[in-house]
């Protein structure tokens, strides 16, 4: 009697296994709706979190889509650290430049952008975001103009 119940449910194994196992994640990130927002954070792997990052860093500055790219991704209660900057998503929401290059890893996430601005010489901008889990919930910035007796023809870009 044993053995046929054994048998039985070994053969019931494939079945089993066809079976759609849940995610380890709250929700699917890759199919997050245009309207929704990653914030507040959920856990995340790398993966995931380079994923978030590249959509933010393409909603805000190819796509120009402050507000959006704000409310999808950016923490309501940023942690800004630029001396001249408010606390808080909603007083940053302003701020466009020109993307040179970005990268993530390990929750931080770097942005190097040309500022330009009318009559003046453009600057450097370093942006550099952590993530908690799904949402940027911190920002820094570094700044550089460009000296006037440089001597390096690309300096900074």
């Amino acid at each position: 009697m044993r053995t046929s119940a054994l048998l039985t449910s070994l053969a019931s194994l494939p079945s089993l296994l066809a079976l759609s196992v849940p995610s380890l994640y709250p929700r699917s990130y890759t199919d997050i709706s245009a309207n929704a927002s990653y914030c507040p954070g959920h856990p995340a792997p790398e993966h995931i979190q380079r994923q978030i990052f590249s959509g933010f860093v393409n909603q805000l500055y190819v796509e120009k889509d402050v507000i959006g790219a704000f409310n999808r991704y950016i923490a309501f209660n940023l942690t800004e650290h630029d001396p001249f900057d408010a606390q808080g998503r909603v007083a940053n929401e302003e701020k466009l430049s020109h993307i040179l290059r970005h990268s993530f890893d390990n929750n931080i996430g770097f942005i190097h952008v040309r500022v330009n601005e009318a009559n003046e010489e453009p600057i450097a901008l370093a942006d550099i975001y952590r993530m908690d889990g799904t949402c940027l919930v911190e920002h820094w910035d570094v700044t550089q103009a460009r000296p006037a007796n440089a001597t390096n023809p690309i300096a900074m870009f």
